[in-house]
């Protein structure tokens, strides 16, 4: 039992140091080498857990994907309320997704600027923000169906909007490597989401 315990704490650390490495270092500057000596380990223990740096980054985007589609579901819809009530749902979607950013940065620096180099790790980040923007069309096109916004709104075009709006704010408030990053500085991490928030419903329900 105890040796599980060890090898699952060795893997979850192989997975940070990796995935701050690729962050920072960029994937194709990283070596193995660079993240079994930063973790203090043999390479064959990266290799007891991993197949290689490809799959070890293959998972650690998977193990993103799932919790940022957990924060969206939470917004799922499935009888009619009132616009504050649509207004504290969407506000627990933000806030989950900009928190989980907040303790992920590393990782939502890889999703949100992409692997361009790498085919296969590319494709998988399309395919989360794919994923993403699919969970946003469900969520709108049930608060269409219960006649909660406007009948004319299209689900799917509402949602590359919505992706937009969230991708372009995390990038600034995430990397501040815009004139416009140092407004959102100057803001909590609540009145950023109050914000985007308010901005969402005015496209999606017209308020």
């Amino acid at each position: 039992m105890q040796d599980r315990v060890r090898r699952q704490d060795r893997k979850r650390q192989l997975l940070q140091i990796a995935l701050e490495l690729f962050a920072t270092k960029g994937f194709e500057n990283t070596k193995i080498s660079d993240i079994v000596a930063k973790a203090e380990v043999s390479q064959g223990t990266f290799y007891w857990h991993f197949e290689s740096k490809e799959a070890i980054c293959l998972e650690m985007l998977e193990a993103g994907r799932v919790q940022i589609l957990e924060a969206i579901q939470i917004g799922y819809r499935t009888t009619k309320v009132d616009v504050q009530d649509s207004v504290v749902s969407s506000m627990s979607i933000f806030e989950h997704i900009f928190k989980f950013a907040e303790e992920n940065p590393f990782l939502m620096q890889i999703i949100l600027k992409g692997i361009h180099s790498q085919p296969t790790l590319q494709t998988k980040v399309d395919a989360i923000k794919t994923d993403m923007e699919a969970a946003f069309a469900n969520n709108i096109k049930q608060a269409k169906e219960l006649h909660m916004t406007n009948e004319r709104i299209n689900p799917e075009m509402q949602a590359v909007f919505v992706m937009s709006l969230l991708e372009g704010v995390l990038s600034r408030w995430l990397f501040k490597s815009s004139s416009s990053s140092q407004v959102l500085q100057h803001h909590s991490l609540q009145e950023i989401i109050e914000e985007t928030v308010k901005f969402e419903f005015f496209g999606i329900f017209g308020v």
